[in-house]
């Protein structure tokens, strides 16, 4: 049976329902701003600037998802993310609510009883470009102040911005079997090649 979203859901703005930073900026360019956008526009037209994937689009903004429901599927990440209701530049707000959201993280991680050895922040700036700064470490972070601090010096790594910063996500993955504690690992950014930044882009269709 077919999955349908609210109807709240049908109206909010592309970029929302896709959080897929290139297509949305090609919906931008179309005029597509909304589920109600996207819905007047002909499949045709779709086509041409989507291929395959056109009708899918179309069908999610009608609210309709006939893909199954997986509901045992374990878990590879945990994460936690935040969308400014304005770009942001002043580090200090950039990162105000990173703590938070790695306690997000942390919270799911300690009721699940699962750990990960890879921190990662994503931040998303004003023209929708996607920086992943991550660090893994050869056992897992079992430690909430130790992750709290990882998520801080990574999102610092990219200060200055340069430009507005709209979205700054938490993840937590790489879950490991064991739970060997992670606190003796080296200092963040050593020279051991584990600091990297690593630009997203939505799936070109």
């Amino acid at each position: 049976m077919p999955c349908r979203m609210p109807a709240t859901q049908v109206t909010m703005g592309y970029e929302e329902m896709s959080r897929v930073s290139f297509t949305a900026a090609k919906m931008q360019r179309l005029g597509i701003e909304t589920g109600s956008d996207l819905r007047s526009k002909p499949l045709s037209l779709l086509q041409q600037h989507f291929g395959k994937s056109a009708a899918w689009h179309q069908t999610i903004s009608k609210g309709e998802d006939d893909r199954p429901v997986v509901a045992d599927r374990p878990r590879k990440s945990s994460g936690s993310e935040t969308t400014f209701q304005e770009d942001l530049t002043e580090p200090g707000a950039i990162e105000a609510g990173v703590p938070a959201m790695a306690d997000d993280v942390w919270a799911w991680c300690e009721k699940a009883e699962v750990f990960g050895r890879t921190v990662a922040i994503k931040v998303k700036f004003a023209d929708f470009r996607q920086v992943i700064r991550s660090r893994s470490f050869s056992a897992s972070v079992v430690n909430h102040r130790q992750l709290r601090q990882v998520c801080l010096d990574l999102v610092r790594s990219l200060f200055p911005p340069a430009q507005g910063v709209r979205l700054v996500g938490v993840t937590v993955s790489n879950f490991a079997e064991g739970q060997e504690r992670a606190d003796n690992e080296l200092p963040l950014f050593a020279d051991d090649g584990q600091r990297h930044a690593t630009p997203v882009l939505g799936r070109g269709i």
